[in-house]
């Protein structure tokens, strides 16, 4: 096996661990520790149109939100979708689950993990691994 070859199955080794580590760090780690939930307030919505000569604009959406426990207050902001700003709704409100030992730790109910994404890199690092095979 050559080194190309050795690099190929490492990054596709990389891929498929780091999809494996995602999905199970969304649906069993957060999920099983995050068992309060508190109400959080979107602060701001932002729409950021990128544009390029000779390509279509790139748009694309983030918010700003707060969510308090025992009275400290956890900011953050993140990008998301156009179907997640969806589904945050108008009146701006979001159901935030908790970790109660480490509130930082938090998940946003209205906001969908991007599973396809995960699995299609899963899917490509799974290609990579078998690449020096077909390569004979």
């Amino acid at each position: 096996m050559e080194t190309s070859d050795i690099l190929i199955v490492l990054a596709g080794a990389l891929l498929v661990a780091g999809g494996i580590f995602t999905i199970l760090r969304r649906f069993v780690f957060l999920k099983m520790s995050c068992t309060a939930r508190v109400v959080g307030k979107i602060l701001d919505r932002e729409r950021n149109i990128t544009q390029h000569i000779n390509k279509p604009d790139k748009v694309s959406h983030s918010i700003k939100y707060h969510y308090f426990v025992n009275g400290v207050e956890y900011a953050k902001g993140r990008s998301i979708g156009k179907h997640q700003l969806k589904a945050t709704g108008d009146e701006g409100y979001i159901n935030v689950f908790y970790d109660p030992s480490k509130p930082k730790r938090h998940y946003i109910q209205e906001l969908k993990f991007r599973m396809l994404l995960t699995l299609g890199l899963i899917a490509l690092g799974a290609v990579l691994l078998y690449y020096p095979y077909y390569n004979l």
